[in-house]
């Protein structure tokens, strides 16, 4: 864990380019509210309180701060420690994956089309949507961290590895593509998971990592009050702090290629401000939360979204921009 004695005074430094940041914190959080943003009192009591406890677990207190790096932007959470399996275990409970998105249309483009087939392995694969969708020449694995995820990602007839290292001992050197889809801002250990990688791949072979972009996030945060929120997200990143990680690896890096603009991120932004909203117990938002029955909660929550809408509509042009960025790593050959 990355850790500051307040006591004596010792520097704030970056993880990633190690120089000195501003001790002035961007956020300072406590457990309550960071349970809360997950799972407000209102919407399921039990829940929040499970969070909380296990949010203070991993802080080992009740308070967390927010730097972010003068030199390279690069945000970081201290305690710099993310969630760990129980934490996603009960995140989880009311989250379902995604089907399709930007990042997979990226992979495809930038890595799986630059060779006929091979070995790919997905590291928080979820249920495996992504690789499922890919051709007869790829050989899909995958690293997910839920046992039950695991099982379901077996039953579709993708090789299920536990974890990075046991990948690395079993199939260094042997695969074409690596693919990180938003789950580097998790881990506080990302330089040991990206050389991980690296080994991983045979030469030529491609990384393909999305992540939130950090500015997005700023933006998000000051835009619907809905913040990127600790141990679930550790790390905000930047173009240069991203490819800086990846030069440290031994990967050529690509230029960043950042999520395009759509009013669908004005949607999610709606969702992401009633959310906001919810953690007030006084609030309107938190009223609808408590109502049990689905069908009521659902036309109530339609009913909320219509002045909501109006008062996130001023910034409607930034609330539409893209909120994440990919880079492609290359082994050199």
């Amino acid at each position: 864990m990355y850790a500051i004695d307040r006591e004596h005074n010792d520097e704030i430094t970056c993880p990633v380019c190690a120089r000195q940041c501003l001790d002035t914190p961007l956020y300072r959080y406590t457990s309550s509210e960071a349970a809360a943003h997950f799972c407000p009192v209102s919407r399921d009591p039990n829940r929040f309180l499970r969070l909380k406890n296990s949010i203070e677990r991993l802080w080992e207190g009740d308070e967390c701060c927010v730097y972010r790096c003068a030199d390279c932007g690069f945000g970081f959470g201290l305690p710099f420690v993310g969630g760990d399996e129980e934490f996603y275990e009960i995140l989880h409970e009311q989250k379902a994956y995604p089907a399709w998105r930007w990042d997979y249309d990226v992979a495809i483009s930038e890595a799986i089309n630059k060779f006929e087939g091979g070995k790919i392995l997905d590291l928080g694969a979820g249920l495996g949507s992504f690789l499922r969708g890919l051709s007869s020449s790829w050989t899909c694995f995958a690293v997910e961290g839920s046992e039950a995820t695991r099982s379901e990602l077996e039953r579709s007839g993708i090789v299920v590895v536990r974890d990075l290292a046991a990948a690395v001992r079993q199939h260094a050197a042997t695969f074409r593509v690596v693919t990180l889809f938003q789950v580097l801002e998790h881990l506080a250990d990302f330089d040991q998971v990206i050389r991980q990688c690296r080994e991983l791949l045979s030469p030529g072979g491609r990384l393909v990592v999305t992540v939130p972009d950090g500015d997005a996030m700023v933006r998000q945060e000051r835009l619907t009050g809905c913040h990127d929120m600790p141990p679930n997200h550790i790390n905000k990143w930047t173009s240069e702090s991203l490819s800086l990680v990846f030069r440290r690896a031994g990967l050529e890096c690509s230029p960043p290629i950042y999520e395009p603009p759509s009013w669908k991120h004005l949607t999610g932004s709606l969702h992401l401000r009633i959310a906001a909203d919810a953690a007030n117990e006084q609030s309107f938002a938190a009223q609808v939360y408590r109502i049990r029955s689905r069908p009521l909660r659902i036309a109530a929550m339609g009913l909320l979204g219509i002045p909501t809408l109006f008062r996130i509509l001023p910034h409607g042009r930034q609330l539409t921009l893209g909120g994440a960025f990919a880079m492609i790593g290359v082994v050199p050959r």
